[in-house]
């Protein structure tokens, strides 16, 4: 019995020594002496596991509940960031950082910005306006600013950055600086700048689009979504600038590619096969094409079972151009509904000129002026003429 004693210590305390008569030694165990011996010794059996499942189930369960809140953690840190951004004011400068730059063609990239220093334009007022915003991006050497529709989102976008499609002209003195740019490189924005309000009821557009153009286009498309019947005329000098775009009007019993966009059988429209000189990408498109691509599948029929989202391509370099019997087609076939019909262009100022006359200034900033061009020439319908 001393060996036990002395084996459990702790029991020194709760065990009662009782001496006989006899000088035989008797040890007597209190009921919670004997209560601790058993299970004590149940622990030393060498059947059983010598671990604890409640420890182990604890620690499971330590660990999960760890997890969970490392993960809540940066959820909250991620949204903290984000909501950190304090909004800008539109007439001041504010920092963005060159994040991408994706070349569609020779002369033509995506630019994608991301906030630099904690201040961010107001995407609300950006992309929520039912109108066409941009923003001016600042030429530090010269001190001077141009404007730059921005691109409608697109699914894989973070919710801050910015996306642009800019070309760049030969003597284009804030192009020029933004393709000479370095990855990472800080750029001065500012706005976002209405540059039209679209007008409630809208039921009908007709958008011709040159080059850069088509970004407007897109945001129109956007917003008036499966409202009304929108119909892009795309012209573009080269087809780098359009790669892999496929026009609604191209019929399928014909080989001759972009040849058959022709509204009429005019000689004047030379039938190429585009099939066959674009074997090496006909397979291939830019993400602006994609864009529309996507835009055209998301907003492909109306109540009226008819597609809300056309798109036609046209390429100089292939001798196919947007004509004005072309336009005067379409906009006496398009039906006479009740609501407001536009008629947009967009572009470089050539093709503005050319559709629309030039716009003008007046009071310091630029206004539609008188309209001119081939437009002034066409029955109009009761179209509504916009220059952008």
């Amino acid at each position: 019995m001393l060996v036990i004693a002395r084996r459990y210590p702790a029991l020194r305390s709760r065990l009662r020594l009782q001496v006989s008569p006899n000088s035989t030694t008797r040890i007597r165990f209190s009921q919670t002496a004997r209560a601790y011996e058993k299970d004590n010794s149940s622990h030393e059996d060498p059947r059983k596991p010598t671990g604890s499942y409640t420890g182990v189930l604890s620690i499971f369960v330590l660990s999960a509940a760890i997890g969970w809140g490392v993960h809540s953690f940066n959820d909250a840190r991620k949204s903290s960031s984000n909501d950190s951004l304090k909004r800008a004011d539109p007439a001041d400068f504010v920092k963005y950082t060159l994040a991408k730059r994706e070349n569609i063609s020779s002369t033509l990239s995506i630019f994608t910005l991301k906030p630099a220093e904690g201040l961010a334009i107001d995407a609300e007022q950006l992309y929520g306006p039912r109108a066409i915003t941009s923003v001016q991006f600042k030429q530090p050497q010269l001190q001077i600013a141009r404007s730059y529709t921005v691109l409608p989102r697109i699914a894989s976008q973070p919710p801050e950055d910015l996306r642009f499609l800019i070309r760049k002209e030969e003597k284009g003195e804030v192009s020029g600086y933004l393709h000479r740019l370095a990855i990472g490189s800080k750029i001065e924005l500012r706005g976002p700048s209405v540059e039209y309000v679209l007008p409630e009821g809208v039921t009908d557009v007709v958008f011709l689009a040159g080059g850069t153009g088509i970004a407007p286009a897109l945001q129109v498309a956007e917003k008036v979504g499966k409202d009304g019947i929108m119909h892009i005329l795309w012209a573009n000098r080269k087809r780098e600038d359009c790669r892999g775009g496929k026009s609604d009007a191209r019929s399928a019993s014909t080989s001759l590619g972009w040849g058959s966009l022709r509204w009429n059988n005019s000689p004047t429209i030379p039938a190429i096969d585009l099939d066959a000189i674009e074997v090496c990408c006909r397979n291939v498109s830019d993400d602006i094409v994609h864009q529309l691509d996507s835009m055209r599948a998301l907003e492909s029929t109306n109540f009226d079972s008819k597609k809300t989202l056309l798109v036609e391509y046209y390429v100089d370099e292939y001798g196919l151009f947007i004509r004005s019997v072309d336009v005067a087609k379409l906009l006496e076939a398009a039906p006479r509904n009740q609501g407001t019909r536009l008629l947009l262009v967009s572009g470089p100022e050539g093709f503005v000129s050319h559709w629309a006359g030039p716009k003008e200034w007046s009071g310091g900033r630029e206004v539609q002026g008188p309209l001119g061009g081939a437009l002034a020439t066409l029955d109009l319908h009761g179209w509504q003429v916009v220059k952008l």
